[in-house]
């Protein structure tokens, strides 16, 4: 399925305080009650609503609307439109009178570029009068709403896991997460022709969408759907696909792979390994082939019949958005940095760890060092912030030329949430305490150039939303290079969430990674953990707000 559609579905829930709260207000209640009875949809039928809904747009007519909602959930819709004397009627009547306005009443789902459209129409049933309420709700794109996300190309080797939790639920027990249940993709591509490629034992509890090909390699495991524009390449002996494998182009088996679920392509399947197999069917546009003869033996048993090739396949093309997708209050990533850089006055260089600043700390109030020197070995003031705003919103930010962490260095992050502006580097080395972030606070980092982390990078207990719900660790970098502008190699645990939209991110996970990526080109090597906090959605503004009314018609 769509990831797009699955991520609606997944916030879905967050529509509910705002529908039942405005429905009220509105005149053409006929059909607005409605759409208040859609609140009373259980999760998983909405699920299977809006996988309906891929081709576009679907609509539930008469009985079938009744059925989806629930006995009685059309009542207040009803009580509307029955005659003055419906109670005088018998039950044989007031079925035939219920009957003519269910039939006549339509529920119609569209689904299409982000947006939700939720239409309640009655056809002429309040004295011939059409009447018709539109809801539409359009996501608002935050930061950090995907897991990983390589725009013009995701590149995973070493063994890397690849999953999802919500750390308001407690620790990462490393089982998958939402992403496996919902058949969401945890990493995907944006650009044209936009490839992703797993080079070895890689565990994705979640789907993958690409713009371009995705090859599986070695044995790697995919607990989800895979989804790509042009050819899937199934190249490794154990590589595995849990659900469907959806190509708009071929699907090539180049060794025995496995398919759980569908295997569709809108052009050929080829199967070039005679022990590769599928679970529950083959469908191509163009032709299936193998040594195997029949060919449809590389299904279950019980499912062969399921095979037809030069058959009309029908996929969504994965469709193509810019990698900058964040609004800074009107601005791209890279006017914000400017603005700031022009607006605020730099503080200069901060290293960290040298004698005899070893220890420094960054609160909203101020940034303080403490002096190890003899005749002054206590915290002595270093800068103060200025105002300014974060998307529109009033902070304290601070503005660096550079910032690095040296050997057994201590940044410890107090007081509330701290906005920096850095012009050059953001460097940190290894050893020491390293970057400390007390539990209700958080450090916002924009960068103008590379971000180099090293094992200092060590957060144990951290998780990537503070007790606030804000984005425990941010970094915004403005890099726009041909080089790497984000590396992270470090074998211990990190948390952090990665907006890098012009350049390379590279992560090494010795260890555990939680938070999300996004960058131009994202390679992950080590054999470590990416974990996404789902609850990251909402981290830049109200939670409730993930989705926005923008039409009421």
């Amino acid at each position: 399925m769509n990831g797009d559609i699955r991520y609606i579905a997944m916030q879905f829930s967050r529509l509910e305080a705002f529908l039942g709260a405005g429905l009220t207000d509105s005149g053409n209640m006929t059909a607005e009650s409605a759409l208040v009875a859609v609140l009373s949809i259980e999760k998983e039928t909405l699920y299977s609503l809006l996988d309906r809904a891929e081709s576009g747009e679907f609509s539930l007519i008469g009985k079938e609307v009744e059925e989806k909602l629930g006995n009685g959930a059309l009542d207040a819709f009803f009580q509307q439109l029955r005659p003055s004397n419906y109670e005088e009627l018998s039950e044989f009547d007031k079925g035939q009178k219920d009957k003519v306005l269910l039939d006549n009443f339509e529920l119609k789902f569209k689904v299409q570029n982000g947006k939700v459209e939720i239409t309640a129409i009655d056809n002429g049933l309040r004295s011939d009068a059409y009447g018709q309420s539109k809801l539409i709700y359009a996501s608002n794109s935050t930061p950090f709403q995907s897991p990983v996300v390589g725009c013009e190309g995701v590149s995973s080797g070493g063994g890397s896991t690849f999953s999802s939790y919500r750390s308001n639920e407690g620790a990462w027990n490393g089982e998958p997460g939402n992403f496996v249940e919902q058949d969401t993709p945890l990493i995907r591509t944006t650009a044209d022709n936009a490839n992703v490629v797993l080079g070895g034992n890689e565990k994705i509890h979640g789907g993958i969408e690409a713009l371009g090909t995705i090859t599986l390699n070695g044995s790697s495991q995919v607990f989800g759907s895979i989804l790509a524009n042009q050819t899937i390449y199934l190249n490794g002996g154990g590589a595995y696909v849990e659900r469907n494998t959806e190509s708009l182009a071929d699907v090539i088996f180049g060794s025995s792979a496995r398919v759980d679920g569908v295997v569709r392509a809108q052009g050929d399947v080829r199967f070039n390994n005679y022990s590769a197999s599928v679970g529950e069917g083959i469908y191509a546009g163009g032709n299936i082939t193998s040594d195997r003869n029949p060919v449809s033996d590389h299904i279950d048993p019980n499912k062969r019949a399921n095979f037809s090739s030069n058959s009309d396949v029908s996929l969504n093309r994965v469709e193509e958005q810019p990698c900058d997708i964040v609004d800074f209050a009107g601005n791209s990533l890279s006017e914000e940095i400017a603005r700031y850089q022009e607006e605020l006055t730099s503080i200069g260089d901060i290293t960290v760890g040298a004698y005899p600043n070893v220890e420094w700390r960054f609160s909203p109030q101020q940034i303080e060092r403490y002096d190890q020197t003899s005749n002054i070995n206590r915290w002595v003031s270093h800068a103060s912030p200025e105002l300014n705003t974060l998307f529109g919103e009033q902070a304290s930010i601070y503005r660096l030329n550079s910032l690095k962490l040296t050997s057994s260095s201590s940044l410890r992050v107090t007081g509330g949430n701290v906005v920096i502006v850095i012009d050059e580097d953001f460097t940190m080395g290894g050893g020491g305490a390293g970057l400390v972030i007390d539990g209700d606070s958080s450090l916002t980092v924009f960068v103008e150039g590379k971000v180099d982390f090293g094992s200092v990078l060590n957060m144990p207990e951290i998780n990537s939303i503070n007790s606030n719900g804000e984005s425990t660790f941010s970094i915004f970098s403005g890099y726009s290079g041909s080089d790497t502008g984000v590396n992270f190699h470090s074998s211990n645990r990190v948390v952090a969430n990665v907006y890098a939209p012009y350049t390379n991110v590279s992560v090494n996970s010795g260890a555990n990674f939680f938070g999300s990526v996004r960058g131009r080109n994202v390679n992950v090597s080590g054999n470590g953990s990416i974990v996404y906090d789902e609850v990251l959605g909402g981290a830049f503004g109200d939670p409730d707000e993930v989705w926005k009314l923008v039409g009421w018609q």
